[in-house]
């Protein structure tokens, strides 16, 4: 029996068993992260919409802490399934140093913030290459975050991308307080905080090199880090093989293009979010409550590509979507899962069947944008 909360809420504790502990605890980060979706939603309409400075700034504070919490939240999915195996690269022929720049992009604030010299050496000519490049951005920003938060005010971080005959090699090296031998066995070890600053708390969770350490992994690679001890700073060094597939042709570029978006949602403030956001984009959009309502627009706007909740009132998102499958006005529509479900249902249920894409909750809204822009784009190149 649960106990009493407040406002006679009844709180359960978490399951004993370890399976089932992991499982209450993703749907716990879930139900965490699903209002995070609006806020970051809102805060980006805020910032198109305002010119005020000081406006302006108290939307990036809304903007970087909502965005540092949910990948908190994040780091500790990613941790349960990688203990779980349930993640799968995705990979694709990139540019490496487009992935760098992603990642610095992400940790630039922080950097400009603690007022620091970031030194960067990238390869002369492009480096293409066959990895998850999400992944890999994750990576490249989890060493480079952890390099200036253990890097003083003014101090200075150097991100050295090379190739060394069939490896890429990736150097993250700072002048900050450096790592006591004994410590660095144990560095990539799950919640593995660091205390080496008595005056500053631990950062983070302790979750960000054990992960950085899963994925480069599940790349064939390795990352290792070395220190000569407290104040004199680190170097990690990340080693892959440089797998290319270059058959893929490289994407004509795309032209602006109207779509027809349907979002199907039962949360009004994310779905009224999306609608702003993808409006402003230039597109032409429409929302439902629900899903009956929903299978009732899409016989009349048609659209081209649709946004659905998987955790519908009545019908849920994945028979919605199959009868939208079935149906020849909506057969060929690029449909999209959003939910706080794990991959774990989404894969049981043969959802990739109807679904091409599935996104995690709470879903970027410039991310959502560039998945249907982009995806309706190659469908348009392809039936050339």
């Amino acid at each position: 029996m649960g106990q009493a909360g407040k406002n006679g809420v009844s709180i359960h504790p978490p399951p004993k068993n370890s399976e089932v502990g992991a499982d209450y605890l993703a749907a716990l980060i879930q139900q965490l992260r699903t209002p995070l979706g609006p806020i970051r939603t809102a805060a980006e309409l805020l910032r198109s919409l305002s010119s005020d400075e000081r406006q302006l700034q108290a939307i990036d504070t809304v903007s970087a802490q909502s965005a540092n919490m949910t990948r908190m939240l994040d780091d500790v999915l990613d941790a349960l399934r990688l203990r779980r195996g349930l993640i799968a690269l995705r990979k694709q022929s990139v540019d490496v140093g487009h992935i760098a720049q992603q990642a610095l992009q992400a940790v630039r604030p922080l950097i400009d913030a603690r007022h620091q010299n970031l030194l960067v050496a990238l390869p002369a000519e492009p480096v293409q290459m066959h990895c998850d490049p999400a992944r890999l951005v994750q990576v490249m920003q989890n060493i480079l975050d952890n390099a200036t938060r253990y890097t003083p005010q003014d101090g200075t971080v150097l991100l050295r991308v090379a190739t060394d005959c069939d490896e890429l090699v990736i150097e993250v090296s700072d002048n900050g307080v450096g790592i006591e031998p004994e410590r660095l066995p144990h560095l990539f070890n799950v919640f593995a905080l660091d205390e080496r600053r008595e005056d500053r708390p631990p950062q983070g969770l302790g979750l960000g090199l054990s992960i950085s350490r899963n994925l480069v992994e599940l790349h064939g690679g390795s990352i290792s880090a070395e220190s000569s001890g407290l104040g004199r700073g680190s170097r990690f060094t990340i080693r892959l093989p440089i797998d290319t597939d270059l058959s893929a042709a490289p994407e004509e570029p795309a032209k602006p293009q109207q779509y027809r978006i349907l979002i199907i949602d039962d949360h009004d403030e994310i779905a009224q979010g999306f609608a702003q956001f993808l409006s402003k984009a230039g597109h032409s959009v429409l929302t439902a409550g629900d899903g009956e309502l929903g299978l009732t627009f899409a016989q009349e706007f048609k659209p081209q590509a649709v946004i659905i909740d998987i955790g519908l009132p009545g019908l849920d998102g994945f028979e919605v979507a199959q009868r939208l499958r079935k149906d020849a006005e909506t057969a060929d529509a690029l449909l999209l899962a959003i939910s706080g479900y794990s991959l774990k249902r989404f894969r049981e249920i043969d959802a990739y069947a109807v679904f091409k894409h599935y996104l995690l909750k709470p879903v970027d809204p410039g991310v959502l944008l560039g998945v249907i822009e982009r995806s309706l784009q190659a469908t348009k190149l392809a039936s050339r």
